[in-house]
């Protein structure tokens, strides 16, 4: 036989014998072939890859409208790609699940599924996920392509034209998903992960975050597994159930199937298990798929070091909120790196950032993170760091809200670490009054390791929040601790002014008896000390006692008498108020021109402090005012009652604020002006409803 004619370009194109599968027609092949329309023998495969949503799925109406929002606003320039954001256990996976179910009839192409981390931690290989997805869609092994390149752009080619959902669970990293991402703009791709994928958003996908249930929801989810009535006849103890699990529905399923393993067993059984926080994470840890701890162990072995440390850090804090200056003075790093380490919890989803700045560790998460502090060789030397922080800013709080008013000696405090907030009085207040949950854990925590100073110093500096924001209910509390504090260590000055401070708080809450016992108790140890000053303090609280109880004429005597010990070298300042308070009584019994003496010189003793004191400077202001109105004298009264309301509502001083809007609606009655005092009793009546208080007509 002849060789072939090279210059003649005629191929043979001929089969011989028979053939199964696909066939290539062609003259000189250079590299491999790869048959996108490779199925198997069977024809035409419609992979159906996830599983079916979860039987119990409760509420998650505000997820469930933002994602169908996402493919509506899809570009359509590529598959609509949807992040599901949150921490482990939070339900993720079955809103997924459950949202992809709903909307199932737009993916005739089918459905794929993949986890892309490793039970270990580590990322799954993007190349072997795509060799399953190409093999779900029909390619034959043998034909799937080797690098990860080619087979990213098989799987492109081969769902150009078909609409698939695509779920890819627990995402590493956005690159992962990138090179998953199906070739038809009819398709829809949903991520689960517990970090930003910050690179994802860039590139136009849309974010949605999953938070915790309220309680409600958790409750609804509750009774979905043990049954409406049951829950019901058991309520109280489905909230704590549900507070106990923060809102986690994998702590919750947890919780409900131990409940159902024993029929006998109540909700109240499970509520006392949980109680326990070095048992919690235990009970609610029963298999690797259902494990709260497994899924917090895998998000903390990710972190970095100093992320790890601070989170070993906070899981020592006794309260919840976390700030940049907490984190570094409980880990010794800089105020940088502080922030940096809060940004890698706050990607792991180890912390929340809630709508008013701060940040929060999750109820379990806290758990989780407060076995990893505990066992730390310097665990008390950390908590001492947090508490004495906490002392130190509440202090610089305190002196910024009132300046004026004496301070116990502290010699722990670290300027350089004072939150930002606590230099303007408006965002001090407010800053006390954000962490006030946690200055009381705080205190809790500093009594139990017999840091008596700090409990006293904490509680002391917390006093100028509960005077202007009358929290007279949690300032029981709170003192009632200090003075517990104050008689441990023996500190006979420090329990005097926490006994006349809780004297006159439960006088303010009509408990008289209870005040009365503990004047009593400092008018005898002030008199057995030869203390004239604190006895001079004690005797105002008595006054203040009668004067609460209607006795009037007691109520002068006792005043008076206070006063002419205290004019016998005690400070200015306690001169000043105890003379303010006088000048009330007189303006009660009648005797307004006698008023009218005390309170002005109240004022000008007040006025002429070293250290400003405008809060109560307003509050004579204020009671000058009512009594020269009383006199007649409307111009001059009109001129203090103006200045006292401007000053107050300055010093958010809310309940004063109603007060002074009281006094000029009267004023205002008494001049002819009848839409101001309209207005005036109108501002007085949405202070005291947001207040909670009474009705604000003027008498």
């Amino acid at each position: 036989m002849e060789p072939p004619d090279r210059d003649n370009h005629h191929t043979d194109n001929a089969i011989s014998g028979t053939s199964t599968g696909s066939v290539v027609q062609a003259a000189n092949i250079h590299g491999d072939v790869y048959f996108a329309n490779a199925t198997p023998p069977g024809g035409r495969i419609v992979p159906r890859q996830l599983h079916s949503p979860p039987e119990h799925f409760t509420n998650r109406n505000r997820e469930l409208g933002e994602l169908s929002l996402a493919v509506r606003n899809s570009s359509r320039s590529g598959p609509c790609v949807v992040v599901l954001r949150g921490a482990g256990g939070v339900g993720k996976t079955a809103l997924a699940l459950r949202w992809l179910a709903q909307i199932g009839d737009r993916f005739p192409a089918g459905q794929l599924y993949a986890e892309l981390t490793q039970a270990g931690g580590q990322p799954v290989p993007v190349e072997d996920v795509l060799g399953g997805f190409l093999r779900a869609l029909g390619v034959q092994p043998e034909h799937v392509p080797v690098t990860l390149a080619e087979r990213a752009t098989l799987f492109r080619s081969l769902t150009a034209t078909k609409p698939l959902a695509v779920l890819l669970d627990d995402v590493c990293s956005s690159a992962q998903v990138r090179a998953l991402l199906p070739g038809s703009p009819e398709s829809v791709v949903v991520a689960t992960s517990r970090r930003p994928l910050v690179a994802l958003m860039a590139s136009g996908a849309v974010a949605v975050p999953v938070n915790p249930l309220e309680v409600a929801s958790s409750v609804d989810l509750l009774a979905s597994y043990l049954g409406a009535e049951r829950v019901r006849d058991e309520q109280e103890h489905a909230e704590a159930l549900a507070d106990l699990c923060g809102g986690l529905p994998i702590a919750l399923c947890v919780s409900a199937a131990l409940i159902l393993s024993r029929p006998r067993r109540s909700l109240g059984w499970m509520v006392e298990r949980l109680r326990d926080e070095h048992r919690r994470l235990d009970v609610l840890s029963v298999e690797d798929d259902y494990s709260v701890r497994a899924a917090f162990d895998l998000a903390y072995r990710d972190l970095p070091e100093p992320a790890a440390a601070a989170y070993r850090a906070l899981g020592l804090h006794p309260g919840a909120l976390v700030s940049p200056e907490l984190v570094a003075a409980a880990t010794g790093l800089d105020l940088d790196r502080a922030a940096e380490a809060i940004d890698d919890l706050l990607d792991a989803s180890l912390l929340d950032e809630p709508d008013d700045g701060w940040h929060r560790l999750h109820n379990l998460v806290r758990v989780h993170a407060r076995v990893l502090g505990a066992a730390r060789d310097d665990a008390t030397d950390v908590l001492r760091r947090i508490v004495d922080w906490h002392v130190a800013a509440t202090r610089a709080a305190s002196r910024t809200v009132m300046p004026a008013r004496p301070r116990l000696p502290w010699d722990r405090d670290t300027e350089a670490l004072h939150p930002p907030q606590v230099r303007e009085h408006r965002s001090a207040l407010d800053w006390l009054e954000q962490v006030r949950g946690d200055l009381v854990l705080v205190m809790r925590a500093a009594f139990e390791r017999r840091w008596f100073d700090t409990v006293t110093g904490l509680g002391y500096a917390m006093l100028p929040l509960f005077i202007l924001h009358k929290h007279h209910v949690e300032a029981v509390e709170v003192l009632e601790l200090a003075l517990d504090a104050a008689i441990e260590s023996g500190d006979a000055a420090v329990e005097n002014k926490m006994r006349k401070r809780l004297a006159r708080t439960l006088t303010e809450l009509g408990e008289y008896d209870q005040a009365e016992h503990h004047i009593g108790e400092t008018l005898r140890a002030a008199r057995d000390r030869g203390d004239r000053a604190a006895e001079s303090s004690a005797r105002k609280s008595l006054a203040m006692l009668h004067r609460a109880r209607g006795r009037h004429v007691d109520v002068i005597a006792e005043f008076e008498a206070a006063l002419a010990t205290m004019r016998q070298g005690t400070a200015p300042r306690a001169v000043g108020l105890l003379l303010t308070e006088l000048g009330k009584a007189c303006v009660a019994a009648g005797q307004v021109e006698r008023a009218v003496e005390h309170l002005a010189e109240a004022r000008a003793v007040l006025s002429g402090l070293p250290d400003a004191d405008p809060y109560n400077h307003a509050r004579v202001t204020l009671e000058l005012g009512r009594a020269r109105l009383r006199l007649g004298e409307h111009t001059a009264a009109g001129d203090l009652l103006r200045s006292a309301l401007v000053t107050l509502a300055a010093q958010d001083a809310e309940y004063e604020t109603a007060q002074a809007h009281r006094a000029l609606a009267q004023w205002s009655r008494v001049v002819a002006d009848p839409d101001g005092e309209r207005r005036h009793i109108e501002e007085a009546e949405a202070i005291l409803d947001r207040l909670g208080l009474g009705p604000a007509a003027p008498s």
